[in-house]
């Protein structure tokens, strides 16, 4: 294990304790179930997790990776030399003002797109179609059945990690574009507000049964 990786998992242990772990296997955390082991892997679950997860890298120049789902990534062999990021359980939640809905970046998509459908919501339908959480679907600009996360955005909420501060933007200001985003590198997406419409139950319905057939016949 290199210098850089024992400083860094040193300033990780005095904030998140035995939440680290290291040479941890990635493989798990994708959908192809292939690939090596993290350097350094961890759960944040709160902005301190963040902020010492920020310093990490920045004391010790180490590369870091923020993983969500793992349904768009594939790991070498090899594994990653660096931090291994995952938002944990506390940002997996969700809140309806309205026609709007804010979740946290660890929110899976379907099961978003399924309240808002609860709630008689229309706009989500093509979430239950994308396997990933709601933080790598802004990142991406994830998108099915000719829609996408930036149709419904309205705000983002990200932590930087070289400069350890929160921000929220306007969805205009994300720099959405064909899958991607001009959000930084080291920005986390830790929620984000999606601002739907009304409609009727059976007819959101409908429309997630069409875009989970899409994705049975465009998916391999």
């Amino acid at each position: 294990m290199s210098d850089a990786v024992l400083r860094a998992e040193g300033i990780l242990r005095a904030a998140c304790g035995d939440r680290v772990r290291t040479r941890f296997p990635m493989a798990p955390l994708t959908t192809f179930r292939i690939g090596g082991a993290a350097a350094l892997y961890v759960e944040v679950e709160s902005e301190r997790d963040l902020v010492a997860a920020g310093r990490a890298v920045a004391d010790t120049d180490l590369p870091a990776l923020v993983v969500g789902k793992g349904s768009n990534i594939l790991v070498s062999d090899a594994g990653f030399g660096g931090l291994v990021l995952r938002l944990g359980k506390s940002y997996r939640w969700a809140a309806r003002d309205g026609t709007r809905v804010t979740a946290g970046g660890a929110m899976p998509l379907p099961a978003l797109a399924g309240i808002a459908l609860r709630h008689e919501l229309a706009g989500l339908e093509f979430g239950v179609a994308i396997p990933a959480s709601l933080g790598g679907a802004v990142r991406m600009n994830a998108g099915a059945h000719d829609r996408e996360i930036a149709d419904v955005a309205e705000r983002v909420e990200v932590f930087r990690l070289r400069s350890g501060a929160s921000s929220a933007l306007r969805a205009d200001e994300a720099g959405f574009g064909y899958r991607t985003s001009g959000l930084p590198e080291d920005a986390v997406v830790t929620a984000a507000t999606l601002a739907l419409r009304p409609g009727e139950h059976d007819a959101i319905r409908a429309e997630m049964d069409a875009a989970r057939e899409w994705r049975r016949r465009t998916q391999p």
